[in-house]
């Protein structure tokens, strides 16, 4: 993030991600980097600022490869990374937001690293589904660094003294634990899925990839989450809030803080959510991490157990002149100590398989969401327009989800509201198709 501290502002400013890319690495005119060291660029990872020259000092004593470190924050990454693009200046390492990929891929704004005659990390060395994202329209734009997926997360303590055994399997069963865990506890919910507007479009396409249904069609671009399958999902997120008791309506006004904190302040049995609120939980002195359990979503009437997972990398510009020693580099960070130390840092995952094995994964709740959670996990299609497609979805289920919480929602609403944002999006698609 990190994914989770980024989203709010890509939602804001999302919109301008493809303003003038069409074309416009024609003329290339460098790094513009100091001497001869390698510039590198991230994104939010500023307070990672020691850490990242620790790991440098140590790259130029091995190498020779002297290598300098920018940031940006996720406010600026739209306005800052096309005008890199349209300009043909700017870092020889950078940052890549997934959501972002395709608009600037398109664009030619990242070098094809199966082209590089470079060392690179091997692509088998990481998990399968952040290749994909990586290996977009046949090229190969970045290594993944590091990638956020979310299971069920519960506190057995709570769930235990509800009578509950065992994490729900389906929607039925979650139901069902649900009205049990209400009656053990009739002042808190058993289930919260987070409803900050960067998290929305990924809560409601996580129901719909268990009810069967597609948000897109990579091939034809053809957008799709306005099916049948959208709306049963959307009207059983709302059945789960209003008519079942399982997910408190205050989801529509918790930020992170306050989502984890339902679950570490015991106001919840359970939430969607990556192992951060564990740690927190346990240096408060409330528990210990055996305490926890995490394991798959609940099936959908499809029988899907998806997940939703965002992702970022590294990887190099097309203006550089040191694209060797840049490939050097992020296959530095690339390796398994390397890349758990980081993901152990931010409080996300490692992208390299091998990192699991590192002392801060080696637990039992690490080695659960590597072997049980991380095969459900997708990402959205990759398709033009993709951020801005997020936008707007993340704005129309914010509108649905205030009108469900406020008692506006009425029959046939869901419908309308995914229709609606459907035909934006399809806008959005074909017009950064056409850009």
């Amino acid at each position: 993030m990190n994914d989770r501290s980024r989203r709010k502002l890509l939602l804001s400013a999302g919109a301008t991600t493809t303003l003038g890319l069409a074309g416009c690495l024609d003329g290339l005119t460098g790094s513009g980097g100091a001497g001869d060291a390698v510039r590198a660029r991230y994104i939010g990872q500023e307070p990672q600022s020691d850490w990242l020259e620790e790991q440098s000092d140590a790259f130029e004593a091995e190498t020779g490869i002297e290598v300098e470190h920018e940031f940006l924050t996720w406010a600026d990454v739209p306005d800052s990374q096309v005008t890199d693009i349209q300009s043909g200046v700017g870092p020889d390492v950078d940052h890549i937001a997934s959501t972002f990929l395709p608009q600037q891929a398109n664009a030619g704004g990242w070098v094809d690293l199966s082209e590089l005659d470079a060392p690179l990390p091997d692509q088998n060395a990481f998990f399968d589904q952040v290749t994909d994202i990586m290996d977009y329209q046949g090229q190969i734009h970045g290594i993944p660094w590091f990638w956020g997926p979310r299971g069920y997360l519960e506190y057995d303590p709570l769930i235990e003294q509800a009578g509950i055994d065992g994490q729900p399997d389906d929607w039925d069963a979650l139901v069902d634990q649900g009205q049990a865990f209400r009656e053990e506890f009739p002042d808190k919910h058993l289930y919260a899925m987070m409803g900050v507007s960067w998290e929305l479009p990924r809560a409601f396409i996580t129901f719909l990839w268990q009810n069967g249904g597609r948000v897109a069609d990579e091939d034809t671009n053809e957008i799709l989450f306005d099916s049948d399958a959208g709306v049963e999902a959307l009207n059983f997120w709302k059945d789960l809030i209003l008519e079942e008791d399982v997910m408190p309506s205050q989801i529509a006004e918790w930020g992170v803080d306050e989502f984890d904190g339902a679950l570490i302040n015991e106001d919840v049995g359970a939430i969607m959510q990556d192992l951060s609120p564990v740690d927190q939980f346990v240096e408060q002195g409330g528990a210990d991490r055996s305490d926890f359990t995490i394991g798959r979503l609940p099936a959908g009437p499809s029988g899907d157990r998806s997940t939703f997972f965002g992702m970022e990398g590294l990887g190099i510009r097309p203006w550089s002149n040191k694209q060797e020693e840049a490939a050097e580099w992020i296959s530095w960070l690339s390796r398994p100590d390397a890349n758990a130390a980081f993901a152990d840092r931010i409080g996300l995952l490692p992208t390299v398989e091998e990192a699991f094995d590192h002392a801060a994964f080696d637990d039992e709740l690490s080695q659960t969401l590597h072997d049980d959670v991380l095969p459900d996990a997708r990402h959205y299609p990759m398709i033009p327009g993709l951020s801005e497609v997020e936008v707007e979805l993340g704005s129309t289920i914010g509108t649905w989800l205030e009108e469900v919480v406020t008692g506006e929602w009425e029959d046939g609403r869901s419908a309308e509201l995914l229709d609606e944002a459907a035909g934006v999006a399809q806008d959005l698609v074909d017009q950064a198709q056409q850009g």
